[in-house]
């Protein structure tokens, strides 16, 4: 007995999930073993059911973890090499400086860089971009200590005549403050990366003023030169670039 393609495609969904008695799965397969047009219709349905999408997703949510985990593992393994070689490096110091001298002295100078190198980058080594704060908020934590140890280490050994601390730590909070400022950008304009670009190459010439005005009260020269208005119009041009070519993306995905 033969059946119809409105029949059938009544029939279609129960055939596949295998509920309908051994008669009407018999017909079934016999009129889809010569409808090409049933058959499709058939695919269709295997193609679009519940369980293939769940099967589709799971796999989706298996690769993303096994990524994640790769990842983690990745970011493990160079957490512990980062950390090894610098503590080697503490380790050689501190043992080369006894040894000629009996005490720890110049030693601390290359040990507190490595402390304070390791801790401002070891949580972006362990945990990538969602690192980046922990390493900013660090670094700012630890910039004037490390420059007074810094400082009172040459003055002690005679390596330096007057203490660099002030100095030191007075450019050192205006390259944090523009790593946050830039930090900012990155954040609040994540979707565009190219306006985030230009606006920390805008922010830069505030920074690099200030940076110049600390200077010219150390060694007393002009605020502002020729170098610092070139500095300047390619800093501009620099950021005008940026600024255009985020317009021209944003254009273009609008129009598309």
């Amino acid at each position: 007995m033969k059946i119809s393609c409105d029949v059938v495609t009544d029939l279609l969904p129960l055939y596949y999930d295998g509920v309908c008695n051994q008669s009407t799965k018999k017909l079934a397969e016999e009129h889809l073993g010569e409808c090409e047009s049933c058959r499709v219709l058939l695919n269709k349905i295997s193609n679009t059911t519940i369980d293939n999408k769940i099967k589709a997703e799971s796999k989706e949510v298996i690769k993303h973890q096994a990524k994640a985990l790769k990842m983690r593992y990745t970011h493990n393994i160079g957490a512990v090499i980062f950390s090894s070689f610098l503590l080697l490096g503490i380790i050689t110091c501190a043992i080369v400086d006894l040894a000629i001298s009996g005490a720890l002295t110049w030693s601390l100078i290359p040990i507190s860089s490595i402390v304070f190198a390791w801790c401002s980058f070891f949580p972006v080594i362990k945990r990538g971009v969602k690192g980046i704060a922990i390493s900013l908020i660090a670094l700012s934590l630890l910039i004037a200590p490390y420059f007074l140890v810094l400082s009172s280490v040459l003055v002690r050994n005679n390596l330096v005549d007057d203490p660099i601390a002030t100095v030191a730590i007075w450019m050192a909070a205006v390259g944090v403050v523009y790593m946050w400022a830039v930090f900012a950008a990155f954040r609040l304009l994540k979707s565009r990366k190219l306006l985030a670009s230009a606006t920390s190459v805008l922010i830069a010439m505030p920074v690099s003023l200030t940076i110049d005005i600390i200077l010219s009260r150390i060694i007393n020269e002009p605020i502002f030169d020729v170098w610092d208005a070139m500095t300047c119009a390619i800093t501009i041009v620099v950021a005008g670039l940026l600024f255009y070519l985020d317009y021209a993306k944003r254009k273009k995905e609008r129009l598309g």
